[in-house]
C-alpha cells in the first residue's frame, strides 16, 4: 500500500490522482489517505486494478462542480466521506461509465462504506451514477455496499441511452444496506423496459429511505426484474399528495417492497410488476 501524502502536486486532487497512476503502473495497488480534510477542486479517475482507501479520518471537501471520483473497470473505493461545500456543485459524486465495459463477474469493482452529504443545502447533485451510452457500453455486476446518501438532488441514479448501434446496459448490479436520507430523487432508473438500453436485474436490499420535505420520489423505475427492499421513513412529510413510487410504461417484472408505503403512493403502469405491501 502507497500513502497518498507521500506525493506532491499543485493541490490535494492532483497529489492524490499521482498516488493513483502510480498505483496503475506499479505492483502496489492500494492507496492509502491520511486522517484529515482534503480540498478537492477537481476530477480524480480512480485507475483499472486500483482501491482507494479512506482513513477514517479522512474527508474529501469538494468546491466547484465537477464529477468528484470516476471509477474505471476493477477499480475499488473504501471508506470514503465526501462533503459537499459548494452550492454551484451539480454533478455525479461517483460515477461509472459503461465505455469501460463492466461485464465479468469476477471483476473487483466494488464500492463499500461511503458517505456522501451535501454541506451546502442546494439539494443539488447525484451520488452514484451508472451511465451507459454506445455500443457494448456495460455495467454489470458492481457491488454497492454500505453507502449513506444525504442532501442531494438524486441519491442513485442508473441511466443506459439508446445507442445508435449494439446495446448499453446497466443491469445486474447490487446495492445493499444504503441509507438515503433528504434527497428529492432517491433511486431513479432510466432506460427501455428491456434491449437495446437496458437498466434490468439490479437488487436493493436493505434500503433505509429517510423522506423529508424536500423529497418529490422514493422510486422510479424502467426496465425489468430490478427488486427494491427496504423500508421509507415519515413520508407524510413530504408535500405533495402525488405518487412517490413510480413503475414507467417502460418497467416489467420488477419488484417493489418498500414498507410504509401505501398503494395510493405507487403508480403501476408497467407490466407484471409486483408490489408487496406489508
Amino acid at each position: 500500500m502507497i500513502n497518498a501524502d507521500d506525493f506532491s502536486a499543485q493541490n490535494d486532487a492532483a497529489m492524490i490522482q499521482e498516488a493513483i497512476n502510480f498505483a496503475a503502473s506499479n505492483s502496489v495497488k492500494s492507496v492509502q489517505l491520511m486522517d484529515r480534510d482534503y480540498s478537492i477542486t477537481q476530477p480524480i479517475v480512480i485507475k483499472e486494478g486500483v482501491c482507494l482507501h479512506f482513513g477514517y479520518g479522512s474527508r474529501f471537501i469538494i468546491t466547484g462542480n465537477f464529477r468528484v471520483l470516476e471509477l474505471e473497470r476493477n477499480a475499488s473505493l473504501i471508506g470514503a466521506y465526501i462533503a459537499i461545500a459548494d452550492t454551484k456543485f451539480n454533478s455525479p459524486v461517483i460515477y461509472l461509465d459503461g465505455k469501460n465495459k463492466f461485464y465479468n463477474s469476477w471483476f473487483r469493482t466494488q464500492v463499500k462504506d461511503v458517505t456522501i452529504v451535501n454541506w451546502s443545502e442546494t439539494h443539488k447533485g447525484t451520488g452514484i451514477n451508472l451511465y451507459s451510452n454506445g455500443p457494448g457500453h456495460e455495467i454489470s455486476f458492481v457491488t454497492f455496499q454500505n453507502i449513506k446518501i444525504v442532501g442531494l438532488n438524486t441519491a442513485i441514479l442508473l441511466q443506459a441511452v439508446t445507442p445508435q448501434s449494439g446495446v448499453s446496459y446497466a443491469n445486474g448490479n447490487t446495492f445493499s444496506e444504503l441509507v438515503i436520507d433528504d434527497c428529492v430523487n432517491c433511486i431513479r432508473l432510466l432506460a427501455g423496459v428491456t434491449y437495446p438500453n437496458d437498466c434490468s436485474g439490479n437488487v436493493f436490499n436493505n434500503l433505509q429511505i429517510q423522506t423529508s420535505p424536500s423529497t418529490v420520489n422514493v422510486l422510479s423505475v424502467t426496465g425489468q426484474y430490478n427488486e427494491f427492499h427496504g423500508i421509507a421513513w415519515d413520508i407524510t412529510r413530504i408535500k405533495h399528495n402525488k405518487p412517490i413510487v413510480i413503475l414507467t410504461n417502460n418497467s416489467s417484472y420488477n419488484v417493489v417492497a418498500l414498507k410504509t408505503i401505501p398503494l395510493n403512493k405507487i403508480q403501476n403502469n408497467g407490466v407484471g410488476n409486483k408490489i408487496e405491501i406489508i
